[in-house]
């Protein structure tokens, strides 16, 4: 009888120790190389671009707030090109935790269409910003459902990684089975839609630069809060910002 109880101890042990280390967990920070199981040391900062073609910005003067019809579009930005890095861990202490998304942007105190609006450099310009089609090299995806997540909206705003390559889990991550190392994934690529408002409050000069207003030197940012214990001693920011100021200007028109 005491065999048989040891012999079940033992096997829900097993399965118990099993299942936590079975666990993939993901950080993200600068690029400390490949191949080399070496995890983020710093935080990474990347400025995504736009053409200069699409660089000049027609509005109406409104009547009231609501949407201007102007959008932009950033497609397949890659936060590799800044040198910010998805990482991969399977050791014991591993825990398949979110990556939180943060965000410097200022609220205007006004709200459309159930969204908050954040302000630019321009009075009475506004902007919601969507992020949407978010995932990683090998194929690895998140679980951001159609439209995306409206950034500022909710304070805790949380998606999950998920490993889909077989290749990628067991000849990557897998062997990264101690809290100190790691397998450099890639960037993390999105897309990012900014919808611009008005209100009765505009009135811009010509050709009046544009920046989408920030409290830091960023405007949103990615980290991983709980990877699980001493692995989140390695966990990083990666930061994003909107290209320089003169990148945009505007042309208003006073009639529709």
């Amino acid at each position: 009888m005491k065999t048989i109880f040891r012999y079940i101890l033992f096997l829900a042990l097993y399965s118990c120790c099993n299942t936590v280390s079975a666990y993939t967990s993901f950080i993200v920070g600068n690029n400390a190389g490949v191949d080399n199981y070496r995890g983020p040391s710093t935080a990474a900062q990347m400025t995504f671009n736009y053409t200069s073609t699409a660089s000049n910005l027609v509005f109406y003067k409104p009547t009231q707030l609501g949407p201007t019809g102007v959008k932009m579009y950033w497609s397949y930005l890659d936060t590799g090109t800044g040198g910010g890095i998805l990482y991969c861990n399977t050791s014991g202490r591993a825990n398949p935790g979110p990556i939180t998304i943060e965000n410097a942007m200022v609220y205007s105190g006004k709200d459309y269409g159930g969204h908050k609006l954040f302000n630019t450099s321009v009075p009475g310009l506004y902007y919601t910003m969507l992020i949407s089609r978010v995932w990683s090299a090998y194929d690895t995806i998140t679980d951001i459902q159609s439209p995306g997540i409206y950034i500022g909206d909710p304070s805790n705003q949380e998606f999950f990684f998920s490993v889909t390559d077989s290749d990628l889990q067991t000849k990557g991550c897998n062997k990264a089975d101690d809290y100190d190392k790691f397998w450099a994934i890639g960037g993390i690529v999105h897309n990012i839609t900014v919808e611009f408002y008005t209100d009765t409050n505009f009135d811009p000069t010509l050709n009046q630069q544009v920046q989408l207003s920030s409290s830091s030197n960023y405007l949103y940012s990615f980290k991983a809060y709980s990877p699980g214990t001493k692995v989140v001693d390695h966990s990083n920011h990666i930061y994003v910002n909107e290209p320089p100021r003169e990148s945009w200007r505007l042309n208003f028109l006073r009639k529709r």
